[in-house]
């Protein structure tokens, strides 16, 4: 027989929050539930079907490589559940991904299943770049005497900002907002090779 998977998920404010401690948990799956134990004792077991939603996303990290994320809405917990690796090539985080999905997609439907971070996470970047120029527009202007209107200095720092909004957009907004997936078959996009 058999290990179920099983990987170790750090700390997360949700884990606590359910009762599992603040230093971690081990997440395995056995048969069709889903069992997380934390290091104080605490445990909790969520069976896929009652599972409502899950969406799995990564963060990119120039030292650790990709980080791998997924949260879990269900009743079972006070609130969504985030399980994320700590290492880049988790090959039970996506087995249990795949698996939970593969239950969400059938119980509550395709539109259940997303991928991505979060809406924070996915404008976390752009905002610091639109704070920045907004910033720098307005320093600008202060500095100068009359000599130009806050418009001009606000078009010149768009000129130059925007193509530097477009790449932040495209590197980091484009794969941490969260989606809908179409099928499962876009899961792998999501999830360690």
């Amino acid at each position: 027989m058999t290990d179920p998977p099983s990987f170790r998920a750090i700390r997360h404010k949700s884990l606590a929050a359910a009762g599992l401690g603040a230093a971690g948990v081990d997440a395995s799956l056995v048969g069709d539930t889903l069992v997380l134990r934390g290091t104080g004792g605490g445990q909790v077991m969520i069976p896929l079907a009652s599972i409502a939603r899950l969406r799995v996303g990564y963060e990119q990290n120039k030292y650790a490589g990709n980080l791998y994320r997924m949260t879990v809405w269900t009743s079972a917990a006070p609130g969504a559940l985030t399980l994320a690796t700590i290492q880049d090539d988790e090959a039970d985080y996506a087995a249990i991904a795949r698996a939970i999905a593969a239950a969400v997609e059938h119980t509550r439907g395709p539109g259940a299943v997303e991928g991505g971070l979060g809406w924070l996470v996915a404008l976390a970047g752009p905002l610091w770049i639109v704070s920045g120029l907004a910033f720098g527009t307005f320093a600008v202007n202060s500095e100068q005497e009359g000599h130009s209107s806050l418009l001009a200095d606000a078009l010149m720092m768009a000129a130059i900002g925007a193509p530097i909004l477009a790449i932040i957009l495209w590197f980091f907004f484009r794969p941490y907002r969260p989606r809908r997936l179409s099928g499962l078959s876009d899961l792998d996009r999501f999830l360690p090779r």
